[in-house]
């Protein structure tokens, strides 16, 4: 559909049977499981291999790279099972799915270990974390050994908001819509200041175009106040012509240029996808669908292609965010 390219989604969600079969029952067969730690979508596509490639073929995707991180709250054991099963599916169907690791963030202590048979032993290409985990937020000292092993594998992260952020209503589908971007805000601006000045060498795909850090980028670098530059006023806001002059913007654009953005998140909406390449590059953009939840089946995930493939942008271009890319980033 992209002309000489592989069209890669680095957003598709999947879960296995028997990870599915223990949410359904949890949800007492309802589509939808909302406890004070989930609000997650229980649609039947999520275990079906074979309704994913039939999908994907109709869709004009050829690889997917399978997560579910907003189900990793659910412990360490939940964790093993998408690992094992993403493991699987990627060895029945090679070339086109590959899985992601999955790990809790309120185990770091044995994170570390399942991270590296995941990636060293099943051979799974990157990394799915939720952007928090309740009062656990990706700045949290306590991570420090997560992020230490994921700089040794040198495997590149896939956040996703979590399914039901701290504070977030449900009213309305308010998670969904407001809460889940803003969540993701919060932790791009976490890694900036309390992640990347230790472990510099990290790669994160921020979900959804970003939450709402590509409008916000102007105020986030206003009250960026890095402690090795030095600042008389930190408390106060700084204009762009203050940043550059105290060389806060330096920093800032070495920091901020470290993310990728994936174009879920917003049905299909190009005038965003073509600000989003103007503000952060199309270097650093990677084509998602959100797969079987924003996008549910053939048709709306060809809509999604299609909308990358008309992109006012040069065909490089184009071809980088359709899958070039992420073929690079995770070495497929």
């Amino acid at each position: 559909m992209i002309e000489d390219t592989r069209v890669v989604d680095v957003h598709h969600h999947f879960l296995p049977k028997a990870v599915f079969d223990d949410l359904k029952a949890q949800a007492n067969g309802a589509p939808r499981l909302v406890n004070d730690r989930i609000s997650l979508t229980l649609s039947e596509h999520l275990h079906s291999v074979q309704t994913h490639l039939q999908t994907m073929d109709e869709g004009g995707v050829d690889v997917a790279i399978l997560t579910y991180s907003g189900v990793s709250t659910l412990g360490m054991a939940v964790c093993r099972q998408l690992n094992d099963g993403f493991a699987a599916i990627h060895r029945d169907n090679p070339d086109r799915l590959y899985g992601a690791a999955h790990v809790p963030l309120t185990d770091p202590d044995n994170a570390p270990a399942e991270l590296e048979r995941a990636v060293r032993e099943l051979g799974l290409v990157a990394i799915a974390l939720p952007t928090s985990d309740g009062s656990v937020n990706l700045d949290a000292k306590s991570l420090a050994p997560l992020w230490r092993k994921i700089s040794e594998l040198d495997t590149a992260v896939i956040l996703h908001p979590a399914l039901l952020p701290q504070g977030a209503s449900t009213d309305w589908s308010m998670e969904r819509s407001c809460s889940r971007p803003f969540d993701t805000t919060l932790a791009a601006v976490r890694i900036m200041n309390g992640v990347f000045p230790e472990f510099p060498n990290l790669k994160f795909v921020l979900p959804h175009t970003g939450g709402t850090s590509i409008f916000l980028r102007g105020r986030i670098s206003m009250f960026f106040a890095p402690p090795e530059v030095p600042n008389p006023t930190p408390l106060l806001a700084k204009t762009q012509r203050e940043q550059q002059e105290m060389g806060l913007a330096k920093v800032f654009e070495e920091r901020w240029g470290k993310f990728y953005f994936d174009t879920a998140g917003n049905g299909g909406w190009a005038p965003l996808i073509e600000w989003a390449a103007e503000i952060i590059t199309p270097q650093k953009l990677l084509f998602g669908s959100d797969y079987p939840l924003e996008s549910h089946s053939g048709a709306t995930v060809r809509e999604l292609v299609e909308m990358v493939g008309g992109l006012r942008l040069p065909r490089q271009s184009i071809q980088a965010i359709a899958g070039n890319n992420a073929l690079e980033l995770f070495r497929l």
